[in-house]
Formats: C-alpha cells, structure tokens, sequence
C-alpha cells in the first residue's frame, strides 16, 4: 500500500498508533481490551517499518546498505531500551504512569508529519508495480535467493523471540535482578543493531551479502549453543556476543531484498520485516509450549538447528548474487 499511495502516511501514522495504544495497556482495566490495544498498536508498528526501510534504501544513494543499517539500528535501540525503560517505571513509579511513553512517540510523528517526503519517492502513485508483475521479472537465481533470504530471517527471529521474552526467565532463575536483565537486554539489541552498521557498510563495498550473513551465523551458532553451557558472568557475554553477530544480518537481508525488488521496495522490506518475523511469531504459540516441557535452553538448542539449515543451503545451491539497483 505504501508503494502504491505514498510512504508519508505510513510514516507519520505509524508512531503515532503504536504509541497511542501500546502505551496505554498499562492501564486498561479488562484482558480483552489490552488484545485489541495490542493488535492495533502493532498495526502502527507494520505501517513504518517498510516505509521507513524503503526510504533509507532511496536516500542511500551509493550506501544503501548502511543506510538501511542506520534503520535497524534506531529499530533496536529503541527495541533494547524500552525494555529497560519499562521496567525502571514498573519498578519506581508503578504500571499506571505507562501512558508517559506516549510523549515520544507523539514529539516523533510530529517531527516526520513536518520533514517527510510528501509524495511517493520510489515511484509514482499508484504506479509501483504490483506483486506479480514484480515476481515476473526476477530471474530463477534471485528467487531462490529471496526464498533463502526469508527462511533465514524467519529462522533468525525464532531465535530473537525465544530470547527476549524467555531469556529473562532464564537469567531469573540464575538469581540475577530484573533491572541487570534490562541492561542485558538492552546490550543485546543495542549492540546488535550496532553491529548491522557494520555489516551494511561491508555490503556497500563489497556486494558480498551471502559471505556476510554465513560469517555472522557461523560465528552466532556456537555463541548460542555455548551460553547455556557456561556459567556466570561467561553466559552472559555470550548470550551477548551472540546477538551482536546474529542481528547483525537483517540490514543486509533488507538490502538484498531491495535489491531483487527494486519496483516494491517497501514490499520488499516488509517481507523482510513482517512476513518472516510475523510467521515466526506464530510458530512461537507452539514452540511457547514445548519451552514449558523442555526448558529454555534445550529450546534454543534445537532452534538452532533453523540457522545450520539457512547455512547449509548458502553453502551447497549455487545461487547467483543479484545485480543491485544503479
């Protein structure tokens, strides 16, 4: 849609309804209310993520591919530390001041309602091309390359899921506070974003997204496996040093989707940003379950098993890198 009619709107109103509603969940007093406040806020949450991305892929120029990492960088900061500024209001203020999360939401949509481009920079109005036609003039090689690319950000945010909402379970468990697991957290996103910088400049020069992403999943898989083996202040940092390498991958992942679909790019990016993640997500209803029966870190173990697979097949299918966008 955003391709279609123009990105302003998704990208004003985008902060605008996720802050609205989410921040307001605190307070609501019925189960069935904070549902609909939920779905709706996360509306707002799909509305500027592909028009965002597509915008850093449009300004660019030369660096798209730090500039997409810019992106996804702000993304999981802001991801990271809400995490902990949640919890320091739980902690000393209380649950009904969560509405004062509102305030910055409100500042950005204002800020982008003032400075973001009033028409469609991508392509005109109405004349982006749409889904089939987009799909008809990928060559076989880069299909398949988009196919990979989705399972591997699908089989990326398993693991991402499983870790923000069970890991603090876990780190409960070894007696560290709630506020030490915030900055944990926060460490995690943070410095994985961080890390995406880095990866989107290599891509930039180098045009070498598939040895960029198998390097960060080489390294990612042991970091993983090997923080449920360690103890202490180790476990930690490789919990850590995992997420580093691991989120490290989704910028260039946007990239290389941008670039297979250069006439859609915010469906590009959504596909990058929604549509795996979003398939993720519900595969996290059953997998929700078996961490009650096996634990978390078996869990995560046998989830690993999604990024051997993403490594395996950029290793073994010859599939040809696609041209970027001039």
């Amino acid at each position: 849609m955003s391709d279609r009619h123009g990105l302003k709107y998704y990208l004003v109103a985008g902060p605008l309804i996720t802050s609205v509603f989410l921040s307001l969940i605190g307070i609501l007093p019925e189960f069935y209310l904070v549902i609909i406040f939920l779905f709706i806020g996360n509306l707002g949450i799909a509305a500027y993520h592909p028009a965002s991305a597509a915008i850093a892929g449009h300004f660019g120029g030369k660096r798209r591919g730090f500039s997409s990492s810019l992106i996804n960088f702000g993304g999981n900061l802001g991801s990271a530390s809400g995490s902990l500024i949640i919890i320091l209001i739980l902690e000393k203020a209380g649950i009904e001041y969560t509405p004062l999360i509102l305030i910055p939401g409100i500042i950005t949509s204002l800020i982008l309602l003032k400075y973001a481009p009033k028409n469609n920079i991508i392509s005109r109005p109405g004349k982006s091309l749409n889904i089939s036609a987009s799909i008809k003039k990928i060559n076989r090689a880069s299909l398949y390359m988009l196919f990979i690319i989705l399972f591997i950000i699908y089989a990326i945010y398993i693991i991402w899921i499983t870790a923000v909402n069970y890991m603090p379970l876990y780190f409960t468990d070894k007696n560290i506070s709630l506020i030490n697991i915030g900055n944990i957290l926060l460490l995690f996103g943070a410095l994985g974003g961080a890390s995406g910088l880095l990866s989107g400049y290599l891509y930039d020069h180098f045009k070498k997204g598939r040895i960029i992403i198998q390097a960060a999943l080489i390294i990612s898989i042991p970091l993983f496996f090997f923080t449920f083996t360690a103890q202490g202040m180790l476990s930690i940092i490789l919990f850590i040093a995992a997420g580093i390498f691991l989120i490290s991958i989704q910028p260039v992942c946007i990239r290389m989707a941008q670039d297979i679909l250069p006439g859609n790019m915010s469906l590009a990016s959504s596909l990058i940003l929604g549509l795996s993640p979003g398939l993720a997500g519900t595969t996290m209803i059953f997998l929700g379950k078996a961490a009650d029966i096996i634990g978390i870190a078996a869990l995560i173990r046998y989830e690993l098993m999604g990024l051997v697979i993403s490594l395996i097949i950029l290793c073994i299918l010859p599939v040809l890198r696609p041209r970027p966008r001039q």
